[in-house]
This record gives structure tokens, sequence and C-alpha cells, in this order.
């Protein structure tokens, strides 16, 4: 008899998961990372600011610090891990374009979301 009830218990919480996946489906869906990211602005005092998801300690601002400042064109990077974002000052000729940025982000394993430059002509450097 005992195992007859475990049979019962578990067929029962396969209808209700199946019952629960059904209804989160029919919920509408959230927006995605890029449309949901927040309006950036760079401060007086920056060139760039990256959005970079994925930094969630000390070592890993310290990381993304050294290597966005061996990027070619990068004079300092200033790591936000509150905001999960990277003040950038530029100073280099050429500008780091923002390809160079993405690659240096995702190649240490962060997802690289969105850059904003001060100047229009910043993001279009020809670094990469």
């Amino acid at each position: 008899m005992r195992s007859r009830t475990s049979t019962l218990s578990f067929s029962s919480l396969f209808l209700v998961a199946a019952a629960l996946g059904l209804a989160l489906s029919l919920l509408p869906q959230t927006a995605t990372a890029q449309e949901a990211a927040p309006k950036v602005q760079v401060p007086d005092t920056a060139d760039a600011v990256l959005q970079v998801n994925g930094m969630a300690c000390s070592a890993c601002a310290q990381r993304m610090k050294s290597i966005l400042e061996d990027v070619e064109g990068v004079d300092r990077a200033t790591v936000s891990l509150e905001a999960q974002n990277v003040v950038l000052t530029l100073g280099g000729n050429p500008m780091p374009s923002e390809k160079t940025l993405r690659e240096a982000v995702t190649s240490a394993g962060y997802e690289f979301r969105t850059a904003v430059f001060a100047k229009g002509e910043k993001g279009k450097g020809t670094g990469g």
C-alpha cells in the first residue's frame, strides 16, 4: 500500500509542475537585457561608460579595470560593482572603438551590454 501512495504523490507532483509551467508560459514576456538597460549618462569628467554584467566582487572589479586599462587608448577605468558599469577616461590615439572594448570585456568572461560615449566620434575610433 505504501508504494501506491508514493506513486500517486509522484504523479500529482508532475501534474502540478505541468500546470505551473502552462501558467508561467501565459505571462507576458519580460524585456531583454538590452531593452532593460538603464539610460546611462557619461559624467563630465569621463569619455565613456560601459555597462557590464557579471562583475560580483572586488576581484572582478580589479580584473575588469586591469583588462580595460591595457586597451590602447584607455587612460583610466573606474569600476562600479553596484551600477555594473565602468567609467572610462580615453586619451590615446587611436581611440578604442566600441568593438575593441566589447572584445576586451567578453574575452574576460563578462557580458558587454552597452557603451555610451561622451562625444559622437569617440565610439568610432580606429582601434578595432
